[in-house]
């Protein structure tokens, strides 16, 4: 099966990942890094070129992954845990696992990128300044970077979300009014009129200065932030919303099961074709052994379903992502989007007391707001 993304290793225990996305801007800035070094420096020669382009490409990306290291680390020491640090076309993100409980580490957490790519910024200067005697591609390349890091730490800084900057005018309303969702208003606003502006700007570099392919870039980019402030609107609203509703609330008590000695063919006979249902827990009394899917039984040729138990198939417990009754409705949907779980056992100790599957999750989460509303 295609992965979309590649985990590349992992630091302090938050996983590093490239999505394939960001191959695009890999080969585009080889490119345009490559092209503008060999014009500006016609004495370098092709190998010089395409090796400083690399490493250059290379170092900045490195620095991505710091800018969004900085987030994470102070994250972390806010009690908010971090999953990973992924890499894509439009530079990196750090996921954090929830939103910060307060305002001032908000602040702290998205002003801390920032001020790394500013420090990042300020060393590749002084380096760059340092190797001149040296070597020119070196101080080339090194002053590359500290130029790049700079913008990126003021581009980030524009006060709109989702950049860094609309998270910490989100912090500044939120500590003013004392309202995280007020903060939250403001800095998709924010957001809205940030890619409105650059909506205006790469069509105005398009029909004025004749820059095409720079002006389209500036509006993909535009559309992103657009989008993705939306997004983050709308689910920090579901997030409030959804508060007080726990995994107990929405879970359905009448449990598909199966002993571990039933058959597929038993099982597909009795629960998946007449009962229509395409999960089964295999339990022993109340405890709950493993797990077994339609996906699972569809993988056996079915000459042997007859004569193969689904305790042979199954999902063993300790591999299940399980949850309990007081587990927030807010957590199990993260859960279930980031692993791609179709369906969850509920789970008092070792006794299953219930389960949600995907669609039932947001079918009574839609009646919940209804009533709410």
């Amino acid at each position: 099966m295609f992965k979309s993304v590649l985990v590349i290793g992992h630091i302090r225990g938050i996983r590093i990942e490239v999505h394939v996305s960001w191959l695009v801007i890999f080969a585009l800035l080889m490119f345009a890094l490559s092209a503008g070094f060999h014009q500006h420096y016609p004495d370098w020669s092709m190998p010089v070129v395409l090796i400083t382009a690399l490493l250059t490409i290379v170092t900045f990306f490195a620095s991505i992954v710091a800018h969004e290291l900085g987030h994470s680390l102070v994250a972390i020491r806010r009690g908010v845990p971090v999953r990973a640090i992924t890499l894509f076309i439009f530079g990196g993100v750090a996921q954090l696992s929830r939103d910060s409980e307060s305002a001032r580490d908000e602040f702290w957490i998205a002003i801390a990128g920032p001020i790394v790519s500013f420090a990042l910024a300020l060393a590749f200067s002084l380096l760059s300044a340092a190797t001149t005697a040296i070597s020119e591609p070196l101080s080339v390349g090194l002053g590359w970077l500290a130029l790049i890091n700079f913008i990126v730490a003021v581009f980030n800084l524009i006060p709109g979300f989702p950049l860094d900057g609309g998270r910490v005018f989100r912090a500044l309303v939120w500590m003013a009014t004392g309202n995280a969702q007020t903060g939250m208003k403001y800095a998709v606003m924010g957001g809205r009129l940030v890619a409105y502006a650059l909506f205006g700007l790469g069509l105005w570099s398009m029909l004025a200065l004749g820059n095409l392919i720079g002006g389209l870039w500036i509006m993909v980019i535009a559309w992103f932030l657009l989008n993705s402030a939306e997004a983050s609107g709308r689910h920090f609203d579901l997030s409030q919303r959804l508060q007080g509703i726990r995994a107990g609330d929405v879970g359905n008590a009448d449990i598909p099961r199966a002993d571990q000695s039933t058959t597929i063919d038993q099982w597909v006979e009795q629960q998946v074709l007449e009962g229509g249902n395409r999960t089964c827990f295999v339990t022993e009394n109340e405890t709950l052994l493993g797990l077994v899917t339609l996906s699972d039984a569809r993988r056996v040729n079915r000459d042997v379903w007859p004569q193969t138990p689904v305790g042979e198939i199954m999902t063993p417990s300790d591999k299940v992502i399980k949850v309990t009754p007081d587990t927030p409705v807010n957590e199990l949907l993260q859960l279930m989007s980031e692993r791609n779980l179709n369906q969850v056992p509920i789970m008092e100790g070792s006794t299953l007391v219930g389960w949600i599957d995907r669609q039932r999750l947001l079918r009574t989460i839609e009646i919940h707001l209804e009533l709410e509303a």
